[in-house]
């Protein structure tokens, strides 16, 4: 049976994954939605779905109760800071993008739901 620490240890580094694989993703649809190739995006989409469910389960439980990071130690958690950072940025570029704001095409923009959930 694993101790309470190396089950932190293992969430927080799940966590670490499932976000950079997103990032990365995120990274490939960004470069593609600035150059005007959305239609490009839509086979990674059952990849990023996938993960994105993964991540939001491991995220779920976090929220749910934060002491299951208890012992994973601190330069794991900054790793998983950084890299949620970083994934947060990319998502916002891509959000940028989506709207149009920084893509330089003035139709690359939403029809419906332009927020974004926000």
């Amino acid at each position: 049976m694993a101790s309470v620490a190396e089950d932190a240890e293992l969430r927080v580094r799940t966590l670490i994954a499932l976000t950079e694989e997103l990032t990365a993703i995120f990274v490939r649809e960004n470069a593609l939605l600035a150059a005007g190739q959305m239609h490009e995006i839509a086979p990674m989409q059952e990849d990023k779905a996938r993960l994105a469910a993964a991540y939001c389960g491991a995220i779920r439980e976090v929220a749910t109760d934060r002491a299951v990071l208890d012992g994973a130690g601190e330069a794991l958690l900054d790793q998983l800071r950084t890299t949620t950072a970083d994934f947060e940025r990319r998502a916002a570029e891509q959000h940028a993008l989506l709207r149009g704001d920084r893509s330089g095409s003035p139709g690359l923009r939403l029809v419906a739901g332009d927020d974004l959930g926000r």
